[in-house]
């Protein structure tokens, strides 16, 4: 009889069982401005232009910054690894090197500098194009 006065107590004092339903949210983007300019500059948004130097994508990366990349993925233990061209045809790949480019080269992301590192040739009316489409977003 206790036994059953016992169960019976705790199978009305249980609480209800509650469904907790997890949806996978959207990836949040983040404006960057700096990226956002070089892209217009690099190929007006195109991720599907390849120059006639052989420069490919969106950032129009080529086999030396795809294997700068993967040089600095090497050395920080990172997985990832990029081939040309299909990584810098694909926009999301693109801007991954991007970063990691950056990230290992211009710590305080100045524009000057990513403009040194993305284009170490260009002259200063690359940079000028660079400035123009920020101060044209900010």
């Amino acid at each position: 009889m206790i036994i059953l006065f016992l169960t019976l107590f705790q199978s009305i004092c249980a609480p209800p069982l509650r469904e907790l339903v997890i949806c996978q949210s959207e990836e949040i983007k983040v404006f960057d401005p700096i990226l956002y300019a070089f892209q217009s500059v690099e190929s007006s948004f195109r991720p599907d232009v390849i120059n006639h130097l052989g420069y490919a994508g969106i950032l129009q990366e080529g086999p030396e910054m795809i294997a700068e990349a993967n040089r600095i993925c090497k050395l920080r233990g990172r997985p990832e690894r990029f081939t040309y061209p299909e990584s810098a045809l694909d926009p999301s790949q693109a801007v991954k090197i991007w970063y990691i480019v950056q990230g290992y080269w211009n710590q305080s992301y100045e524009v000057k500098r990513a403009c040194k590192i993305w284009n170490p040739k260009a002259s200063g009316k690359y940079y000028a194009k660079i400035q123009a489409v920020l101060n044209d977003k900010i």
